[in-house]
């Protein structure tokens, strides 16, 4: 075993490192003083003054929900300011990363000081963020491309509900979460039932109810095995899968991980749930078309893997080094909110006959976020999937005259 001061040597280094990058972006953002950290922080009121100036000094580790605040804090910095920031500096999913490598230097820190029986341990700061963290505001000069939004007059009379005998929607969302350094997400409760009760309304979505799976902060990764195993079994028509909620990215191979209540930053492998295993499983399956929704930070990644099957749609909130928003006080997080506008019909449903295609619900949510200044979604589409609809056009009620 190495000697204790080449173990606290090696912990200490890396915290003292984490934190001369954190001062190398607030120095390439313009060098924001305290006090616009705190303003500009994400969600507001996650970055103290204090708290800023701690991340900086490299004493102690911040914790993961105050470096990413500081992060979207310079970001926004930058942007009212008009500094352009290289790519690199703004990618939310890199930052992610360098952190856990940082905790888990300390953590080694820690576990061999304990085992040598001798000395106590700075401890990384605990977590003071209260909520999943806003998206950043949009650089103009250095914005993340993303996929084009679709044609102006695609020929719409091709698309089709799914067969409601024969398509399953699995609806995903984990809300609550055992770890300290995943902030609770309150709106997924609602993004899940939302999502649920317009698939298969009668009149109004395109599953049947009893088709629809509901999966509500599922606790391991079996739960949610045995529950794809059933679906991916049932399923030949339509194979939908919609997942909310916080995404953690691997070190080695920056691969997406979507979190259950129990996931852990250390051991992904095993906490939570690896979208490229998804994607094979699902890949796999007996369904003639598969769409898959991902409403989480970086989700524009499962847009890389090569796991993606045929006649498969991928729509997700954001692009792959950015983070998903959630606005307090909102009911749903913000690209769940518009999505379900849209698949309502949203503001333009008069331009369409009866149902509403996906491509079509792609533009109206790209649109709104555009609209908004929020982040903007992607998408993939193999096959002609960009058809397929998943909601009708719900015909406005009949007023008095």
């Amino acid at each position: 075993m190495p000697g204790r001061e080449a173990v606290a040597s090696g912990g200490e280094m890396a915290v003292r490192q984490f934190s001369a990058e954190l001062r190398e972006l607030r120095v390439s953002a313009g060098s924001p003083s305290f006090r616009s950290l705190e303003r500009l922080a994400e969600p507001r009121g996650s970055l103290p003054r204090s708290t800023a100036a701690e991340a900086v000094a490299g004493r102690r580790l911040p914790s993961l929900p105050s470096t990413m605040a500081f992060v979207s804090a310079c970001v926004a910095y930058a942007s009212e300011n008009s500094i352009s920031l290289a790519l690199e500096t703004q990618d939310f999913g890199r930052w992610q990363q360098r952190w856990i490598e940082a905790k888990r230097a300390v953590d080694k820190l820690r576990s061999d000081v304990t085992a040598g029986g001798s000395g106590d341990v700075e401890p990384a700061e605990q977590p003071g963020g209260r909520f999943r963290d806003q998206d950043d505001p949009p650089l103009a000069s250095n914005r993340v491309p993303s996929l084009s939004f679709a044609p102006q007059s695609p020929p719409w009379g091709r698309s089709r509900l799914p067969d409601r005998s024969r398509s399953w929607a699995v609806v995903m969302g984990t809300a609550q979460y055992e770890s300290a350094e995943l902030p609770q997400l309150l709106a997924v409760q609602d993004n899940v039932s939302g999502m649920a009760d317009a698939l298969t309304t009668p009149g109004l979505g395109g599953f049947d109810k009893n088709r629809c799976t509901v999966l509500l902060d599922a606790s391991d990764l079996t739960s949610v095995g045995r529950a794809l195993a059933d679906v991916t079994r049932s399923v030949h028509d339509v194979l939908l899968f919609y997942y909310s909620g916080h995404s953690l990215l691997d070190v080695g191979d920056g691969d997406l991980y979507l979190t259950l209540t129990g996931s852990e930053y250390t051991s992904l492998y095993f906490t939570a749930v690896s979208f490229t295993r998804l994607a094979k499983e699902l890949a796999n399956a007996r369904a003639e078309h598969t769409v898959i929704i991902l409403d989480c930070d970086y989700a524009g990644r499962a847009l890389r893997t090569g796991a993606v099957g045929d006649n498969t749609y991928v729509l997700c909130a954001t692009g792959p080094t950015r983070r998903a928003l959630a606005v307090p006080g909102e009911r749903f997080t913000a690209f769940t909110g518009d999505l379900l506008h849209a698949l309502r019909g949203g503001s333009a449903s008069r331009e369409l006959d009866e149902v509403l295609p996906l491509d079509w619900i792609y533009a109206h949510v790209a649109r709104q976020a555009e609209d908004k200044e929020r982040p903007r979604p992607q998408r993939l589409s193999t096959g002609d999937t960009g058809q397929l609809a998943l909601t009708r056009v719900v015909p406005p009620e009949p007023t008095d005259t």
